[in-house]
């Protein structure tokens, strides 16, 4: 192949992170897929072929894709078409479960650098949706995050200081989101940053019991009230620091909650 020259098309499972309409039947996509991590492509006629796209091309679906690139580092793909294989749509009829559903989506779109394979992130995504299907459950959405941050290479320290290593966490810790997770008393002093927060003992060991179970393992662990909170804080702070700016999705699912607690 000369510089320049069409790249061979491949085809790949893959989940739709978004979509954007493009004329009158166009559709440029960013898909994560399981053998070529995050690409973004163009689906011409997209809004138009059933026979090309079928009932694919929609949120909170697994897909079988193809695409190809036209020319040799062009950033675009050309998909020439998706097939349905998992389909978890259902979850959104209850405004909770598709907004931690999106708020997954949102966080490989924002994390996952562009066409780094990393097919553990795609099969993350999906068994939150389908541990979902079972509730809502805060557990299950920091043993998510955990995840999430272990497989993008910004494992959170729990069992040990981020910053010297010392393993005596019990009294005076901090959490420190720019530097890694807790800190110790010692270290303490250095975190004055935006996030930083107390992190009680109950809730660094519900967040390291968390980090070693499975997904539908961690939705069912459960924990004292005031710590399920700092935990949530703690992962809130770390994606959002990671991110580097307020996620869309955090703020839908706030404000879900808000109105079935006024209603």
């Amino acid at each position: 192949m000369t510089d320049g020259g069409a790249e061979p098309g491949f085809r790949s499972e893959a989940i739709l992170l978004r979509r954007t309409q493009v004329g009158e039947s166009d559709l440029v996509v960013q898909l994560f897929t399981r053998s070529h991590g995050r690409v973004s492509a163009v689906a011409r006629g997209a809004r138009r072929s059933k026979r090309r796209f079928g009932p694919g091309l929609e949120h909170l679906t697994v897909l079988e894709v193809e695409l190809t690139r036209r020319r040799r580092g062009a950033e675009l793909w050309s998909l020439d078409g998706a097939t349905l294989v998992d389909d978890h749509r259902g979850l959104a009829s209850d405004p909770i479960l598709v907004g931690h559903a999106s708020y997954a989506l949102e966080l490989v779109r924002e994390l996952a650098p562009p066409e780094v394979v990393d097919p553990e992130l795609l099969d993350l995504v999906v068994e939150l949706w389908r541990c979902l299907r079972l509730g809502p459950s805060p557990s299950l959405l920091r043993g998510f995050e955990l995840a999430l941050c272990r497989a993008l290479g910004s494992e959170v320290a729990l069992a040990q200081c981020a910053a010297c290593g010392r393993d005596d966490l019990e009294f005076g810790t901090v959490f420190d989101p720019s530097r890694g997770g807790v800190i110790c008393a010692t270290c303490a002093a250095r975190s004055t940053g935006l996030g930083v927060r107390p992190l009680p003992p109950g809730a660094r060991a519900h967040l390291v019991a968390l980090a070693a179970a499975s997904l539908a393992d961690a939705r069912d662990l459960e924990c004292a009230t005031e710590d399920r909170v700092a935990a949530r804080d703690a992962m809130l702070a770390t994606v959002t620091h990671l991110v580097g700016h307020p996620l869309v999705t955090l703020d839908y699912v706030t404000q879900v909650h808000g109105a079935l607690r006024r209603g």
